[in-house]
């Protein structure tokens, strides 16, 4: 099981980074509406005149003089290019940038595609990460109350073996005025009904664990028709009880350690990523339709610090907020990753005040001993 964990951790790390965009990549594979000539002047015109369109479309004024600088240098051969024409060029595409910010060419490019590569690269990105989430989430709540069923029936177990015992003392078969007690005969009944549920449920949780459980002890029998020996028949439940006992025992330790290390380790920092694709696609929409969206690699560095968030998270139990609520630790994680920003901003704060306060702290002063 613990290799498949590494292997687990191992896949969404590679796919995560594979899946990354960078800006060496981003860089290489720019529209040809600005890629690069002969001429180092057409990549400016050709964002110059990308701006004029999309100011010509959105309704935004544009001066006469910038008009004509553009369609001046568009006319213009390159051997009758001057001075003057170029510093024209310039003089109108910083005036159409100051004109449509926060849009550039760059990121009106970007969001002219049908189908944008950042966007997509995101998208599966999250996809991946809840084909992982998802399943470890739901396993991990089954298996959680599976166990704690099979913790109540074990106690309800050894619960009706102690009132039997104390009923019906150390040698069952002295004491034969009591076996048809009422209350005798129903805890005999419970206990036997005890035993078959914890013998489902022992094999309910075993689905969870993927056949790692031990071998499945044989189903309890049942309690003769009008329990014509009571002694016999409590004397004999007894072991089955008790391998029933240690086998329900068996998946609960199996569920803590395994489930415990994924919920710890694993489910936080798949959490935070998360976090941090709900916040970039949210994001990135908005850019969209204002047409400010332009790849960064400024992004990639957000998972890294989700990630380690969200491990570190994972150590700690639910936290409180007030008197009475509290946050459970992938909640937690997930608003970590959803808003990086202000966890840096708490952190930077915290260690500044942690700093203030050992700095205000008097110092020992040296006592010169005198001879």
């Amino acid at each position: 099981m613990a290799v498949a964990l590494m292997a687990t951790i191992g896949l969404i790390a590679y796919v995560i980074v594979r899946l990354l965009p960078r800006a060496r990549v981003a860089a290489t594979r720019q529209p040809a509406a600005i890629a690069g000539t002969d001429n180092p002047y057409d990549n400016i015109l050709k964002k110059a005149e990308l701006l004029l369109t999309y100011a010509a479309d959105n309704g935004i004024e544009v001066g006469d003089a910038e008009r004509r600088a553009i369609y001046t240098f568009r006319l213009t051969d390159k051997k009758d290019q001057t001075a003057d024409i170029v510093d024209g060029l310039y003089l109108a595409y910083t005036k159409l940038s100051k004109a449509v910010t926060p849009r550039t060419a760059e990121s009106i490019t970007e969001t002219s595609l049908e189908r944008n590569r950042g966007v997509q690269k995101y998208r599966k990105i999250a996809l991946i990460l809840s084909l992982f989430v998802i399943p470890f989430s739901v396993l991990s709540f089954v298996s959680s109350a599976i166990s704690t069923k099979i913790g109540q029936e074990i106690d309800d177990g050894n619960s009706l073996i102690l009132q039997l015992r104390e009923t019906l003392g150390a040698n069952f078969a002295e004491n034969k005025d009591k076996f048809n007690n009422s209350d005798v005969i129903m805890k005999t009944q419970q206990l036997s009904s005890t035993m078959r549920a914890l013998h489902e449920t022992g094999n309910e949780i075993g689905y969870t664990l993927f056949g790692l459980m031990p071998p499945t002890p044989p189903h309890p029998k049942a309690i003769p028709a009008g329990l014509p020996d009571v002694a016999q028949t409590i004397t004999d439940m007894i072991p089955e009880f008790q391998a029933l006992r240690q086998y329900g025992q068996a998946g609960r330790d199996l569920v803590a350690v395994i489930y415990g290390a994924i919920s710890t380790c694993i489910l936080p920092v798949l959490y935070a990523l998360l976090g941090v694709c709900a916040k970039l696609l949210g994001q990135f929409e908005q850019q969209i339709r204002t047409r400010t969206y332009v790849q960064s690699e400024a992004n990639s560095a957000h998972f890294v610090v989700a990630a380690i968030a969200g491990g570190v998270v994972g150590l700690f139990n639910n936290f409180t907020l007030g008197q009475s609520a509290s946050i459970p630790p992938l909640a937690l994680a997930f608003l970590i990753g959803f808003s990086v920003d202000v966890f840096l901003s708490f952190l930077e704060t915290l260690s500044q005040s942690f700093l203030k306060r050992s700095e205000s702290d008097p110092r020992p002063q040296t006592v010169v001993a005198r001879t």
